[in-house]
């Protein structure tokens, strides 16, 4: 006789101790509910696998660990808190949500997670080597020098999937992470559709919305995320792991049909980078009122490789003297952390069928001792608009240096002409670049006397025999 299995559902209410429906049907939950959320859990991974189901409601929680083969699926108007209280959380549990080792994995739903993210807004204490420069240009300016910070008890991130396989989310909203919202780390497999993601853009500090740490196989598509901290941003971290323990690569990674904002970049790689990043591709992407398009950032020895960006409009504002950016278009950099660190490359980087406004000097530059290889540029459309804050950065539209093959084909710079900036300068910039292919320009520079490009030690590409 053939049998006929079913999953699981494994209703939340069946674990509640008091359930309590309110005269419209919504189920009000006693607070905290993390206790309940994880015996629905619990009690579909005893079965094999299931679908823990949370109906509408608030549910108040501290951290939840998913199992293997488990959907934990949220009905509209079903919201998770992360608990506030310190007594909710046992020492070292570091996500809302968690999972370690899992397969087979699901979080969808029309429902919310809120991460219940708190901040003040105080002096500045120390410096960041990373935006030095920036904090002294605000300060000279006159800017106030204050800065907000995370404040509160509980500060988690509100996903953190480490070591998974065959990932899902679908469809949630994730809003108001203290830290990062969702934490890929090591993993393989994972799909993101249809999400809202959403930060404080003035206050939310490291609240990164999506990481892909050392994982491959990735595919976001879909996805509407708005934060202050970077969008997506792909790294390879050492942090956390045993000096035997191999930092993974971040490899094959999709994004597709996104709108994205960012106080910092939309897309970013780096700055950790203690092993290759490699085939990532951004495509078909809506980049609106954010503080930069695209950013590389390699200081940890390892190499970024075979990147395209494509297919992107784009509109940048200047953020708050804090934030990594300055409305450019592009900041590709190869760096050493520290004077130890090994040296990295950066090579065979796309970006093509680009066009908007920016506000910022666009810098694509390799070290010293290594130049970037094989970048192009192609069918790039920039207006350069004047910048909307006191401490002025911007001077050139683009500028190459220290690069190793460099193709500029169907490039396009204009500039605000109604409100010029006076530092401004040329279009293009290129100092110390061998083998140059520049096809198909238009543009000027933004002062008459200027040219439109600057060249300093370059030579072209030889044609071919």
């Amino acid at each position: 006789m053939n049998a006929v299995i079913s999953h699981a559902w494994c209703l939340l209410a069946l674990h509640l101790a008091v359930p309590v429906l309110a005269a419209d049907g919504i189920q009000i939950v006693k607070e905290p509910a993390g206790e309940a959320v994880q015996a629905a859990i619990d009690a579909c991974a005893a079965q094999g696998g299931g679908v823990a189901y949370l109906p509408p409601g608030r549910y108040v929680s501290g951290p939840l660990w998913l199992k293997d083969n488990v959907e934990l699926r949220l009905e509209a108007g079903a919201t998770v808190v992360l608990s506030p209280d310190k007594k909710d959380w046992p020492a070292g549990a570091p996500a809302l949500v968690n999972a370690q080792g899992a397969k087979h994995i699901a979080i969808t739903g029309r429902g919310t997670f809120d991460g219940n993210a708190q901040w003040e807004y105080r002096p500045v204490s120390g410096a960041d080597p990373e935006i030095q420069w920036e904090q002294e240009n605000a300060q000279r300016a006159g800017v106030e020098m204050k800065r907000y910070y995370r404040t509160g008890a509980v500060q988690k991130r509100l996903f953190l999937l480490r070591d998974c396989e065959d990932v899902r989310l679908e469809g949630i909203t994730i809003r108001n992470a203290p830290l990062w919202n969702v934490h890929l780390q090591d993993c393989n497999r994972v799909w993101v559709r249809g999400i809202h993601l959403y930060s404080d853009l003035e206050r939310g500090v490291n609240s990164d919305g999506i990481d892909i740490v050392s994982s491959s196989h990735v595919l976001i598509s879909d996805s509407i995320i708005c934060t202050a901290d970077d969008a997506i941003c792909l790294k390879t971290s050492a942090y956390g792991r045993g000096s035997t323990q191999q930092v993974r690569p971040t490899e094959n990674i999709t994004v597709n049909n996104c709108i994205l904002t960012s106080s910092s970049s939309a897309m970013m790689i780096g700055t950790e980078t203690h092993a290759d990043i490699r085939h990532v591709v951004f495509s078909n992407i809506i980049v609106r009122n954010s503080n930069k398009v695209f950013g590389i950032n390699v200081q940890d020895g390892a190499e970024v490789s075979d990147v395209r960006f494509t297919n992107v409009t784009f509109e940048t504002n200047r953020r708050h003297w804090n934030w990594w950016g300055s409305a450019e278009v592009m900041k590709f950099v190869l760096k050493k952390r520290t004077p130890q660190s090994r040296l990295g490359r950066i090579h065979d980087i796309t970006v093509d069928g680009v066009q908007g406004t920016a506000r910022g000097t666009s810098l694509v530059a390799g070290h010293a001792q290594r130049k970037l290889e094989n970048i192009t540029i192609a069918n790039l459309r920039l207006k350069m608009l004047a910048e909307n804050l006191p401490d002025k950065r911007a001077t050139h539209a683009l500028v190459f240096q220290s690069i190793e093959g460099l193709t500029l084909c169907g490039v396009e710079v204009s500039w605000d002409r109604e409100k010029p900036e006076p530092t401004w300068g040329n279009a293009l910039a290129l100092r110390d670049i061998s083998r140059l292919t520049l096809r198909d320009f238009q543009g000027q520079a933004a002062t008459p006397d200027t040219p439109a490009i600057l060249q300093e030690n370059v030579t072209a590409e030889k044609e071919p025999q």
